[in-house]
């Protein structure tokens, strides 16, 4: 079983925790998730299954999309509900426009802080362990993107809202940060990831759904084949000796894939090779710009191959 299965994580679970539930469940060798849902989040958690996991690397920075609720005048360590207090005020904003205004001043590019608690590395160490012993330390600020943040619900202390997010935002860090432009503090209170990349909720299948559901329906109606995942990349598809010599390694030339449906790329440009079988066969970038056919160099070699895949 190779290719991509999107669970709806529950409350409580780390995202660690369900891959090891899928491993053993399924007797698979190998199973790897696309970006860490904290333990309170819920939602998409997209697991790549065996040969799937040389996906990782492609499909890892993928955007998200979140529904969550904030609470204001409340501060706790971990920014969110299953930290300690450490502030608490009675000061909320009376105006909710004022809070829709702080929430869209939030949108496109800005500078974010990573929360303390959190699996970035200090020196080797996890912060989260630096920090439950009491321990601080400097966090670089990093870019993110926010593409779409709109407030769906005010009911004071709470906030509901939706946002559409870059890779590595921390949406314990947004509310953090929305609390104090705000004035009044504010720590997440429930996260729902609705979508990483391509894989949407409405793909997802419970983990309860999944322990009993059989092989065959996961198969036929979850699993998703390694080169459907890689949604948005193009395409070629390779006759069988093409395929042979991808797959031992060797870089093809332009006079080796001049009579394939070859499109115009830029160089770097990833492509998906597929066997005549419709099987995924590798990923590899572009060394030519624009037209294969036009090249002028029939011996310059025409692909880097990135990854390989098993038969």
């Amino acid at each position: 079983m190779n290719g991509v299965i999107i669970i709806n994580k529950p409350s409580g679970l780390t995202s660690s925790d369900a891959c090891l539930k899928v491993k053993r469940t399924l007797g698979l060798k190998k199973v790897g998730h696309l970006g860490t849902l904290d333990p309170l989040a819920t939602g998409v958690l997209p697991l790549c299954l065996n040969e799937g996991t040389k996906l990782v690397q492609f499909l890892l920075k993928s955007d998200k999309e979140y529904a969550g609720t904030m609470k204001l005048g409340v501060e706790t360590d971990t920014w969110d509900s299953q930290g300690k207090i450490i502030g608490v005020s009675s000061s909320l904003p009376a105006d909710p426009e004022l809070i829709q205004r702080v929430f869209q001043d939030f949108r496109g590019e800005s500078l974010q802080t990573p929360p303390m608690f959190s699996a970035l590395k200090h020196k080797g160490v996890p912060l989260y362990k630096i920090a439950r012993k009491g321990g601080w330390v400097h966090r670089k600020q990093r870019k993110i993107f926010i593409g779409d943040i709109e407030v769906l619900d005010i009911d004071l202390p709470h906030v509901v809202f939706r946002v559409a997010c870059s890779h590595g935002t921390y949406i314990r860090a947004l509310c953090h940060d929305i609390g104090t432009r705000l004035s009044c503090g504010a720590h997440l209170t429930g996260l729902k990831r609705i979508r990483n990349g391509a894989f949407h909720i409405n793909n997802a299948i419970s983990l309860d759904d999944f322990e009993n559901c059989s092989r065959e329906e996961l198969t036929q109606k979850y699993l998703i084949p390694s080169k459907d995942a890689l949604q948005g990349i193009p395409e070629v598809v390779v006759n069988n000796e093409m395929e042979e010599k991808i797959r031992r390694g060797i870089q093809p030339t332009v006079a080796d894939i001049a009579d394939f449906n070859t499109p115009k790329m830029t160089a770097g440009q990833q492509i998906k090779i597929i066997s005549a079988q419709g099987s995924l066969v590798g990923i590899v970038a572009s060394l030519v710009n624009g037209d294969i056919k036009t090249s002028g160099n029939e011996y310059m070699k025409a692909w880097k191959i990135l990854r390989v895949f098993s038969h």
